[in-house]
């Protein structure tokens, strides 16, 4: 069949470059390990599969205990925020929590709504997985979304046509095409989805079974039975069904009009057809559409490179992924020998700039020219805001510095490499002997704060750290730096310089406040340590907002808030995002 073929020759391809890398003199990077991006998508899904039949097993031999457990269990957590409020508000809640812009916090609220424990025979609780499952969809995490509903048995739900379209969607989204269609023939031939997905999914899996006449006799009922006919599904049906014209279809596919609902289908139909993804396209559902579009090598590479970014920092991709799409991005012999020409050509694509700029790393064969090579490829990521993944993608380059004289004036920035890789001994002593070669300043201190946020063991022993190192730290002409640390010093009890000069050209605040009513929510929470109320009212005061947009008194509120959550767990790791977000730090 067509789409196996196409795996088979992905694998293969991948295959011959990995050892195409391994065989030169490049020592940066083991690429892919002869497995391709398919592979590793689908090998992380088979084991948290295995782990569901583990547990699903051990249910099965003891069973009485694990029934008194959940209601225990349920029992708890009904005494929380969520179960006391009236699903109608915590809907409200959910929508207010769209657009959570700090990556620590959308990942806390998402480990606390995927950990609830429901008890579906209450139909309250029915209500509150419905409306965890849409939330995680509408964030761009449709894999947490599948996980839920493979957690429960939802056959009798009200709301399953929703979960069998969300489920379908996730198999479609991994390219999973035979779990998908072997799915649409398991279903009860009452379950209805809204634009006729089903039956054009069954058409679709018809020709992945070279069925063209029966697909092609589907897809005429189909045609009659559409009140508005879906141009882009029906282009797509012709190219895969081998009925059209290749040229006159890339010309016009592009003109149709895109159903949001059907994206999945569309992008499982795209890469069998061997067609590009636009860019247009990704930003449908960039989080939701990163993985299909990174798997489909018809799509441009700075396309493909764009969307494994944002998907390495979610964590959904591993840096030897990331590395190899990199690599795999095609500049000739003539571009690689005049860098400044062909940056200068790239200027406005920052994905195919990072990519030359670390292709162009590893063809330096003397080590000083490596290193400065490396250095302006730290130094774009972070004009780019794309520093972390330019040290991830570096680490591996490191260890072939040498602590020489003419190396030492970039100690800060190798040390900020180390750090991002979790060598934190190595950072500490590129960090001294630039101090001790040259003097403290500001590259240092700054590299000294990063060093301390991500090294200690504890939160006493990182503000101790902090303080310490902020006493070397000398007032700048930065505004909002002035009045980051004026509210550090409130919150952590800082031992430190700051300036709180009344500033008579600065006398109203344009950033706004929440209303009243939120921020005496958000204090009594802290006060009265209820602390998943307070994450849920914290968060919708931050929602749509960066740290550095935030008023002051509402920042200092919040942080003295999750000083306190969980026992300050996320504090550490919410202050390193504050510092990044004011450029303060990197």
């Amino acid at each position: 069949m067509k789409f196996i073929f196409i795996i088979f020759l992905s694998f293969l391809t991948n295959l011959v470059f990995a050892n195409e890398v391994e065989d030169s003199e490049v020592e940066v990077i083991n690429l892919y390990e002869s497995k391709s991006l398919d592979q590793m998508v689908l090998d992380n899904l088979n084991t948290d599969e295995a782990t569901e039949e583990v547990v699903e097993d051990t249910n099965e031999t003891d069973q009485v205990d694990t029934n008194t457990l959940e209601v225990k269990q349920i029992e708890i957590v009904n005494d929380s925020f969520i179960f006391k409020n009236q699903t109608e508000d915590l809907k409200n809640y959910l929508t207010n929590l769209e657009n959570i812009n700090s990556k620590i916090l959308q990942k806390q609220i998402v480990e606390v709504l995927e950990n609830i424990q429901l008890n579906l025979e209450n139909e309250k609780d029915q209500e509150i997985l419905f409306l965890i499952i849409n939330y995680f969809k509408s964030i761009g995490q449709i894999n947490k979304s599948y996980e839920l509903i493979q957690r429960y048995k939802l056959n009798n739900d009200k709301n399953y046509n929703f979960y069998t379209g969300v489920k379908i969607n996730y198999l479609l989204s991994t390219f999973q095409l035979d779990k998908a269609c072997n799915f649409k023939e398991e279903l009860n031939s009452n379950i209805k989805l809204n634009y006729f997905f089903l039956e054009k999914l069954d058409i679709f899996c018809l020709i992945l079974n070279d069925n063209y006449s029966e697909a092609s006799l589907l897809n005429a009922i189909l045609i009659e039975s559409e009140s508005n006919s879906d141009n882009y599904f029906q282009q797509l049906f012709s190219l895969i069904s081998n009925t059209s014209d290749q040229i006159s279809l890339d010309n016009e596919i592009k003109n149709f009009k895109i159903n949001p609902d059907l994206i999945f289908l569309y992008s499982a139909m795209t890469r069998i057809a061997e067609l590009p993804f636009s860019h247009e396209f990704y930003e449908l559902d960039k989080k939701n559409l990163s993985i299909p579009i990174i798997l489909n090598q018809a799509s441009p590479i700075d396309l493909r490179i764009k969307a494994a970014n944002e998907s390495f920092l979610e964590n959904l991709i591993t840096v030897d992924s990331l590395a190899a799409l990199y690599m795999s991005a095609d500049f000739n012999s003539d571009q690689l020998n005049n860098p400044y020409e062909t940056i200068n050509l790239l200027s406005n694509n920052k994905e195919l700039s990072m990519a030359f700029l670390f292709q162009l790393i590893n063809t330096q064969i003397f080590p000083s020219d490596r290193l400065n090579a490396l250095i302006q490829f730290w130094d774009y990521a972070k004009k780019n805001n794309l520093e972390e993944i330019s040290y991830k993608l570096s680490n591996n380059m490191l260890s072939s510095i040498d602590a020489n004289s003419e190396n030492i004036i970039y100690g800060p920035q190798i040390a900020s490499a180390y750090i991002f890789n979790e060598n934190f001994q190595n950072a500490l002593n590129w960090i001294e002997l630039y101090e001790n070669t040259k003097q403290i300043d500001s590259n240092s201190i700054y590299t000294r704060i990063l060093l301390d946020l991500y090294s200690s063991n504890d939160l006493v022993s990182f503000i101790n750290s902090i303080n310490s190192t902020l006493n070397n730290y000398t007032d700048d002409q930065n505004h909002q730096n002035t009045e980051l640390l004026y509210v550090l010093k409130a919150v952590m009890n800082l031992d430190i310089n700051s300036n709180s000069h009344l500033n008579l050209d600065k006398i109203f605040d344009e950033r706004s406040m929440p209303s009243i009513f939120l921020l005496n929510e958000i204090n009594n929470s802290i006060l009265n340590k209820d602390d998943q109320k307070f994450l849920f009212y914290s968060l919708i005061s931050l929602n749509d907002r960066s740290w550095n947009n935030i008023h002051p008194q509402h920042l200092k509120l919040i942080l003295n808030g999750f000083l306190k959550y969980k026992d300050g767990a996320l504090f550490r790791n919410i202050i390193l995002e504050i510092f990044k977000n004011y450029k303060f730090i990197i």
